[in-house]
């Protein structure tokens, strides 16, 4: 078991990748309990029976962690592992109720979360993946023969192999749908996250494929991406036959960066892209690399100010600040103002520069750039105004591409329509792209 309280949000998507364990004894009875991982300081306690040493049969389980109660198992155990229906419960985080097999949560499940949110649907390994039972039986993992040495993707525990899963149409492919992640985000996430838009993909003959990318670069420092990518666009093209002009990407905030800058790529005489994408859509991504170093050192003078009586989002706002100004200064050797030139060559839009900067190679391309720009919302829960928003560069890029000729770029303001997959409200989510629409939209791009 982990112990960490901040890995826990990982618990059941890190439980389908480990390697290694061991059965830990309750120091009363000597009953074994199994672990993913132990630390000296843990300890359990099995109030049922057991058999042949291992705790087996129904009964209440609890793990501590410096003598303090941290998890609670109340089911059916087998061999020391959780097997049959149960409920467990992290303290201060989340109850899981459903079937245990071999320690994870499958089949039908639930996570209360104790911020008011929850997940319902299927879960696979432990990992929700909440494609109805149709689909989800037709959604295959695919390995790829790149070893992640850089660290492309962060979801994977101490696994090094990078993926993409891929739900593919009986019939003819008309078209690829790509999804990119955003920061820290699980492929299991933007497949649950995306349920209506993949089936519906599914149903209308399009291949929809979600890659295993969440920590990477802008794509034109990151090599190892790059490549990573084009191996997984060339697997698509022999492995199902799927139509080389006809992919479309799609992300969500730094997926979104990946999929507009590849695309861009794909018109830049610079580089040499393994296809040519028909369109791309971008959810709420930043976009303009100069207007979101100075946003970051803005908001970091203004959170500091109000101290401790920050609101655990701003706190979280106030990380991420950081976490972007020291990237930028380890990327590209400091502020904008000392390379403003590497600035402009890692965004997918530059609005102080009169060609656009990289949006100039999108001027034939049709283009959606989604947000929810409720400004209330982010007044209130993160200090930003419209200038802090990705909205004000979203539209500033969408506005550019119409101005020089581009009609099929367009700026979608999807108000209220952003929430995460838990139910909390929050317009940073994949939720603001109406699945029903994008459908429709591809279609008519590929006729």
């Amino acid at each position: 078991m982990k112990y960490i309280f901040s890995a826990w949000l990982l618990v059941f998507c890190i439980s389908a990748f480990s390697q290694s364990g061991q059965y830990i004894k309750d120091g009363r009875t000597g009953c074994m309990v199994w672990s993913d991982e132990h630390a000296p300081e843990d300890s359990i306690r099995w109030s049922g029976a057991c058999k042949q040493g291992y705790a087996s049969g129904p009964g209440v389980l609890e793990w501590y962690h410096d003598n303090k109660l941290v998890v609670t198992y109340k089911g059916k155990m087998e061999h020391g592992k959780l097997n049959g229906k149960g409920r467990y419960y992290i303290v201060g985080y989340a109850t899981f109720d459903g079937n245990f097999v071999d320690g994870a949560l499958n089949g039908k499940g639930a996570a209360y979360y104790s911020n008011g949110g929850k997940t319902i649907g299927n879960f696979v390994n432990g990992v929700f993946l909440n494609l109805d039972n149709k689909y989800l039986k037709l959604l295959k993992k695919h390995y790829v023969a790149i070893s992640d040495s850089t660290d492309i993707y962060g979801n994977d525990g101490d696994w090094d192999r990078l993926f993409y899963y891929a739900l593919v149409p009986g019939n003819t492919i008309k078209a690829v749908l790509v999804l990119f992640p955003s920061t820290g985000e699980s492929v299991e996430n933007v497949i649950s996250c995306n349920k209506a838009l993949m089936q519906q993909a599914y149903d209308n003959g399009i291949l929809s494929v979600v890659v295993s990318a969440n920590f990477n670069k802008t794509l034109d420092s990151d090599k190892p991406a790059m490549r990573f990518f084009d191996t997984v666009f060339k697997e698509l093209l022999a492995k199902f036959n799927a139509p080389e002009s006809k992919f479309v990407l799609c992300g969500l905030s730094l997926g979104g960066e990946n999929a507009l800058q590849y695309t861009e790529m794909s018109r830049n005489s610079k580089y040499n892209t393994a296809i040519k994408p028909l369109a791309t859509i971008g959810v709420d991504p930043p976009v303009d690399m100069v207007d979101l170093y100075y946003r970051a050192e803005e908001q970091i003078v203004v959170y500091e100010k109000e101290g401790s009586s920050l609101s655990q989002s701003k706190k979280l706002a106030l990380q991420e600040n950081y976490f972007l100004m020291d990237y930028f200064k380890k990327l590209y050797g400091g502020s904008p103002k000392e390379f403003p030139d590497k600035y402009v060559e890692g965004s997918q839009f530059s609005r102080d520069r009169a060609d656009g900067g990289n949006a100039k190679y999108l001027l034939d391309v049709p283009v959606r750039l989604y947000c929810d720009p409720d400004i209330v919302w982010q007044l209130k829960n993160k200090g930003r105004d419209y200038y802090h928003m990705n909205a004000a560069s979203l539209s500033a890029m969408a506005n550019f591409l119409m101005q020089n000729g581009n009609t099929r770029a367009e700026f979608i303001p999807a108000l209220g329509k952003g929430y995460r997959v838990d139910g909390e409200r929050h317009p940073h989510s994949w939720s603001i792209v109406d699945p029903t629409d994008c459908i429709k939209w591809i279609l008519s791009l590929v006729k």
